[in-house]
């Protein structure tokens, strides 16, 4: 419906006062936030409080009445959210969102309406808090094979187009609910356009679909949208959530530069999803690609999901405790984004302790840390380099950045470090050897050598041709993007800590070798333990578990895809749902543990996971079942029946409308006013430039300062794998519509590209991708006969209305 107005409303959003703000805004927040340590079903939730029912929630724990209905501020629930208490702030990981924090107030004022009827699950028998054997852990039901199912019995055969709607239909059935009607033409050929290109069609690409009556046109329509360049880009931006990509450090320090290469990676990925690369190839050379026979030299750019993943930084003059402590976080950080993005288990949690839910214990995690300390981050040379040589390398950047970084962290500011100046000596005398061995790469290798030299000196003089290939650059002279022939990349070298000279930590790098870690007591580098194997979690291991060859990256990834494929295939099918529907068959999508919620529909989890699989693993087949079924081609309009019965929308009676990602927005905004560049790949440009009219999958994305359009639309968190994309309403997203210089200049441009008398038909047209109503013309023609109000004005009043930004 249009706005005859620039602001946006929010289309469809419940009041706080409804039921359904509970179920779309407050209840999965405290599921994915606050059930771990606050649920019925834990033997002693902590602090005594139960928030998965009414009655818990209104009840409280220890300290009060965790909800009082009307009283925000009185409510410990809330205080704790808002971290008004400096002892009770909840989540521990951190503070929620604004938004999130907003919408629990105005729910809590509005009376806190919550329609949980169940009471409290049985608590479990008294005694410590632990997590399922292994043993019983075999038995979960995420863990169980995947086979194709027999397709259920349903009510309307004719419905049925593909498997899936034969089990989407057996649940309305039970439940006495029937399916939505087809949506029409303009409505399927506008979703497809934005779940496969990522962008809306034009009119013209409407009114083609529209027109042709060939039977088969959508199923060609979905195909010839697979088919394209741009289905990489909306895909492999997806992949990208997961994968946690960024093109820096959360902090600025030395010790951690941004990455200049990443956009590499992020390359990579749109083209392996346009070739289709079967998913478990896929994420394998992602992490083994450099030992993966046969591997094109232009598929190791996958290492750049290990390569650029953050790091936190260190600064050497500490004790070797604190030292090691951080660069276990590193491992740390390898471990849950790996486990928790294609595992769908939060195995970092048992870093300390057994895990408390999961049949994963501390060893198990400390099997899995083992390879990562021995992967070591470095840049590799897109073209070819003799093994040996490259290692070197390799080894020489790691060096030599250290090297350069502790000499001149004790040189020109005051140190209370002891014999600092015979340090520094002895470290430049060694830069001085290394670099004799690296301008010897010079006559075989120039690019290598060229690369070298910005590790022993801190910030070489740059030519004119190098100034263009890498114009970015950080407030401390650090390149943040480069176009040179080389990429982020991983290879095998043990990492350990130094702490032998007690005012100077050193972490060394070992090449070619592999380390095992220590158990670590309580999660503390100061009190190791047994030292474990490298092996693959015990719970999921068929037959032999421990790792042998290398750092185990690659048997890693072969247990994945293997031992563990019917959870890794459950994993990834349940996520690409969640992509086409908005809303995935098991609401928890990284975590399918204890602590997650069950699919609504598990043999439909279980058969399309089998068929997957079958399929060669190939997501472009998982597209085009979920596209070409019943279920995804139902309109979105709500109805009554289904409301009062489902008003969640789990059991899919209809298809659920949605916010556009800021990806789709954008990119929808400058495709509307002509604007869209659509040159691919390269290196990325900040996306505050006014001349960047590149696809916004091609934008810089940084860990420490994200840009605001994206901040302001829910880009996810690029320091963590995101299961989901929140979703906030706020003010600033009113105001970049109203007053930004992206949607004024889109504005203008429409303007000045329209002519003639029907300027306001093709107005329409361009934005809305349709003919204008009689009353929007009228409504269109008295806003412009008004004093000073031009058609780049109302220009932008289509650019800004729910029509834009929603799908339909």
């Amino acid at each position: 419906m249009l706005l005859a107005g620039a602001m946006i409303s929010v289309k469809g959003q419940p009041a706080p006062g409804d039921s359904s703000f509970f179920e779309n805004k407050i209840r999965p927040v405290l599921a994915t936030k606050c059930y771990g340590c606050h649920a019925s079903k834990l033997r002693a939730p902590m602090g005594s409080l139960v928030v998965d029912t009414k009655e818990g929630m209104r009840k409280g724990g220890a300290t009060g009445a965790g909800i009082v209905p009307g009283k925000p501020e009185e409510s410990r629930i809330f205080q704790a959210i808002t971290f008004q208490d400096p002892h009770v702030q909840m989540p521990p990981q951190g503070k929620l969102p604004d938004a999130v924090i907003a919408d629990f107030r105005a729910w809590i004022a509005a009376g806190a309406v919550d329609p949980r009827t169940a009471a409290a699950a049985p608590a479990a028998s008294a005694g410590p808090l632990k997590g399922m054997s292994v043993e019983e852990g075999r038995k979960w039901w995420a863990f169980q094979p995947v086979t194709s199912l027999a397709a259920p019995a349903v009510s309307d055969g004719k419905w049925v187009s593909r498997k899936i709607d034969s089990f989407i239909l057996s649940a309305l059935d039970a439940k006495g609910l029937k399916p939505s009607a087809a949506a029409d033409k303009r409505t399927l050929v506008t979703r497809v356009y934005l779940d496969l290109a990522g962008y809306k069609p034009t009119y013209q690409e409407i009114e083609a679909f529209v027109a042709d009556q060939d039977p088969k046109a959508y199923e060609k329509l979905v195909d010839r949208l697979l088919a394209a360049p741009s289905y990489g880009e909306r895909w492999g931006r997806h992949w990208m959530d997961v994968a946690r990509f960024g093109e820096d450090n959360p902090t600025g320090e030395a010790t951690n530069p941004p990455f200049p290469y990443a956009w590499r990676y992020r390359d990579w990925v749109i083209e392996a999803m346009n070739r289709d690369i079967p998913y478990d190839k896929f994420v394998t050379l992602q992490l083994a690609a450099d030992q993966v026979p046969g591997t094109a030299r232009g598929d190791l750019r996958a290492l750049g999901y290990l390569g650029a993943a953050p790091v936190y930084h260190k600064d050497l003059r500490l004790s070797g405790d604190v030292i090691g402590g951080f660069l276990t976080d590193d491992f740390d950080e390898r471990v849950d984004s790996l486990t928790r993005g294609v595992l769908g288990l939060t195995v970092a949690c048992a870093r300390c302790h057994d895990h408390k839910f999961d049949p994963i214990p501390t060893k198990d995690y400390y099997g899995l840390v083992g390879v990562f300390a021995s992967t070591m981050r470095a840049e590799r040379p897109l073209f070819d380099v003799e093994p040996a040589v490259e290692q070197r390398y390799m080894w020489l950047q790691r060096r030599l950045f250290d090297l350069r970084y502790s000499a001149d962290l004790l040189t020109g500011e005051p140190t209370t470090v002891v014999g600092s100046e015979e340090r520094v000596a002895r470290w430049k005398k060694e830069i001085e050897v290394l670099k004799v061995e690296g301008l010897a790469l010079e006559a075989k290798y120039p690019k290598l050598t060229e690369s070298l030299k910005r590790y022993w000196t801190y910030n070489p003089p740059r030519t004119e041709e190098q100034k263009k290939a890498a114009p970015a650059r950080d407030r401390r002279g650090r390149m943040l993007t480069s176009s040179e022939p080389f990429f982020q990349s991983v290879y095998d070298a043990a990492q350990y800590i130094d702490a032998t000279d007690k005012q100077f930590t050193v972490i060394q790098y070992k090449p070619g070798e592999a380390r095992d870690f220590p158990v670590l007591r309580a999660g503390n580098v100061a009190s190791p333990g047994e030292v474990v194997p490298r092996h693959f979690p015990l719970v999921l291991a068929k037959g032999e578990a421990n790792f042998v060859k290398g750092s185990g990256r690659l048997e890693l990834a072969q247990k994945i895809f293997t031992d563990a494929a019917p959870l890794s295939a459950r994993v990834i099918v349940n996520r690409v749902w969640g992509w086409h529907f908005g809303k995935p068959l098991a609401a928890t999508p990284s975590d399918l543990g204890v602590q997650g919620e069950k699919p609504s529909h598990p043999d439909l989890l279980t058969d399309l996971a089998a068929r997957f699989v079958e399929n060669g693993w190939s997501l472009k087949w998982l597209h085009r079942e979920i596209l070409l079924s019943s279920t995804y081609r139902q309109a979105s309009k709500p109805r009554e029946d289904g409301l009062k019965a489902d008003v969640t929308n789990t059991l899919l009676w209809r298809m659920n409308p949605r916010r556009l990602e800021v990806e789709a927005y954008r990119d929808t905004l400058l495709r509307a006013a002509g604007r869209l560049d659509t040159t691919m790949y390269g290196p990325s440009r900040d996306l505050r430039e006014p001349e960047n009219l590149r696809r916004t999958v091609y934008g810089r994305v940084s860990r420490r300062e994200l840009n605001s359009l994206l901040k302001n639309y829910d880009f996810p968190d690029a320091m963590q794998p995101a299961s989901t994309r929140d979703l906030t309403t706020t003010p600033l997203q009113q105001l970049f519509v109203m007053n930004s210089e992206f949607v004024t200049q889109s504005a203008s441009a429409l303007a000045k590209a329209i002519e003639g008398p029907d300027r306001l038909k093709e107005l329409f047209r361009r934005v809305l991708g349709r003919d204008p109503s009689p009353k929007e013309l009228d409504l269109a023609q008295s806003y412009l006969a008004g004093p000073g109000a031009t058609l780049e004005q109302y220009a932008q009043v289509l650019l800004s209305t729910n029509e834009v930004i929603f799908w339909p």
